[in-house]
C-alpha cells in the first residue's frame, strides 16, 4: 500500500477561492502599497498573517456555508461530531468509526487533527483501501498518525514547531513553501478549522506511517511491482489465468514465456495441468536471462537436471497464498527439497528471491512470481 498521491486539480481556481475564504473574516481596510516599496520582511508578514487565519485554503470554498457542518457550526462541536457534519469529510468519518475512535476524538483533548477529505480517500486503489478499512489495527495506525494529542496548533505553530508527535508515535515534518505549507508533503488545504476540542487541518493526502508503509497484504490477490507487466486482458491477464490450469495459464503470459519453455522441455505440462492443487514459484523471464547463456542452455539439455531445478519451484497439495507461506515459514518441494519463507519490510522472500507479484491465481494452483531461478542445494 506504499503511496502518497497529491491531489491538485483545486489549485486552479486558487486566487478566487483564496478571496472567498478571506471574504468574511470582518472589518478589513484595504491599504494601497507600491511594489517598489515591499519588503520580505512584509511579504514574510503576510505569510504570518495567512497562516494564523481562521479557515485560509483553496478547500474552505467546499465547506458548507451555514448548518452544522458550517465552520460556525463545527466550533460548536468536539472534532469527530464536527467532522460527521461536515461532507467533505465523510470518508474520513466512516475510517473513524470503523476504528472506533469516535469517543477519542470526541473527548476534552485538545488535539491537532490533520483530516484527509474525501478526494485524498479516492486517491487510494479501493482494493486497498478495503483491505485498509478491515484491518483494524492498521487503520487506527493511519488515523492515530493524523492526530497531535495535548495542543491545539494553528497553521503558524506548526510552521514554527517545523516536526510534531502525533498519536500513533510517528513524526510529522511540517514546510512552508511561498503560500502552501504542508505537512509530510500533504497540502494543507483549508487550515485553522476550529471545533470544541481541537483544530483541524483539511489535508490532500493521506498520510501513512512509516510502518504501515512496510506492510503488505499477504492476503491481497496479485500483490507486488511486477503485477503492473502481466496484461490487462485476454487469457494471460489475472482473469484468464484463473480459468486455467497452471501450465496453460502459464503460457498465455508472456512474462513466463522462458519458464514454459522450460516446462515443455522437461515434460512437466501435464503434471502442472493436472488436478493439484499446487503452489507454484514461477520465474519471471528476467530470471532465467540473468543466467549465463551456456549454463542456460546446459540446463536445458539436461532433462533430469532441468526437472529437478523445476520440480524444487513446486508445492504439491496446497494452494498457498503468501500469507500461509509466511506463516509456515518453510515448505517442501516436489523436488524433496524445503523452501525456507521470510518476510521483512514490505516484501516476501523465498530462498532469497523476492515474490514480485504474489498470490496469482490459476484453476488448481497459487503462483508466485519471483525474481531469481531457485536452485536446489544453493
Amino acid at each position: 500500500m506504499k503511496k502518497h498521491v497529491r491531489l491538485v486539480a483545486l489549485m486552479a481556481a486558487l486566487a478566487m477561492v483564496l478571496a472567498a475564504c478571506s471574504s468574511g473574516s470582518g472589518d478589513e481596510t484595504t491599504t494601497t502599497t507600491a511594489p517598489s516599496t515591499t519588503t520580505t520582511t512584509e511579504a514574510m508578514d503576510d505569510m504570518d498573517m495567512g497562516l494564523t487565519a481562521v479557515n485560509f485554503g483553496p478547500a474552505c470554498a467546499a465547506v458548507p456555508m451555514d448548518g452544522e457542518g458550517s465552520f460556525d457550526g463545527m466550533a460548536d462541536d468536539p472534532a469527530a461530531t464536527a467532522a460527521s457534519n461536515n461532507p467533505v469529510l465523510s470518508t474520513l468519518v466512516s475510517a473513524v468509526v470503523e476504528a472506533g475512535l469516535v469517543d477519542t476524538l470526541n473527548s476534552e483533548g485538545p488535539f491537532t487533527i490533520f483530516a484527509p477529505y474525501n478526494d485524498a480517500f479516492a486517491a487510494i486503489p479501493a482494493e486497498d483501501l478495503e483491505a485498509i478499512l478491515a484491518d483494524t489495527e492498521l487503520l487506527t495506525s493511519i488515523l492515530t498518525f493524523h492526530v497531535v494529542a495535548g495542543a491545539s496548533l494553528d497553521a503558524q505553530a506548526l510552521a514554527d514547531a517545523g516536526t510534531v508527535t502525533t498519536v500513533n508515535g510517528g513524526d510529522l515534518q511540517i514546510e512552508t513553501s511561498g503560500d502552501t505549507i504542508t505537512v509530510n508533503g500533504a497540502n494543507v488545504i483549508c487550515g485553522n478549522v476550529q471545533t470544541a476540542n481541537a483544530t483541524v487541518h483539511i489535508i490532500d493526502t493521506v498520510l501513512v506511517p512509516e510502518m504501515a508503509e512496510a506492510m503488505v497484504d499477504l492476503t491481497a490477490v496479485n500483490f507486488g511491482p511486477a503485477c503492473a507487466a502481466v496484461p490487462m486482458d485476454g487469457e494471460g491477464s489475472f482473469d484468464g489465468m484463473a480459468d486455467d490450469p497452471a501450465a496453460t495459464a502459464a503460457s498465455n503470459n508472456p512474462v513466463l514465456s522462458t519458464l514454459v519453455s522450460a516446462v515443455v522441455e522437461a515434460g512437466l505440462v501435464d503434471t502442472l495441468n493436472s488436478e493439484g492443487p499446487f503452489t507454484i514459484f514461477a520465474p519471471y523471464n528476467d530470471a532465467f536471462a540473468a543466467i549465463p547463456a551456456e549454463d542456460l542452455e546446459a540446463i536445458l539439455a539436461d532433462t533430469e537436471l532441468l526437472t529437478s531445478i523445476l520440480t524444487f519451484h513446486v508445492v504439491a497439495g496446497a494452494s498457498l497464498d503468501a500469507q500461509a507461506l509466511a506463516d509456515a515459514g518453510t515448505v517442501t518441494t516436489v523436488n524433496g527439497g524445503d523452501l525456507q519463507i521470510e518476510t521483512s519490510g514490505d516484501t516476501i522472500t523465498v530462498n532469497g528471491a523476492n515474490v514480485i507479484c504474489g498470490n496469482v491465481q490459476t484453476a488448481n494452483a497459487t503462483v508466485h512470481i519471483i525474481d531469481t531461478v531457485l536452485v536446489p542445494g544453493s
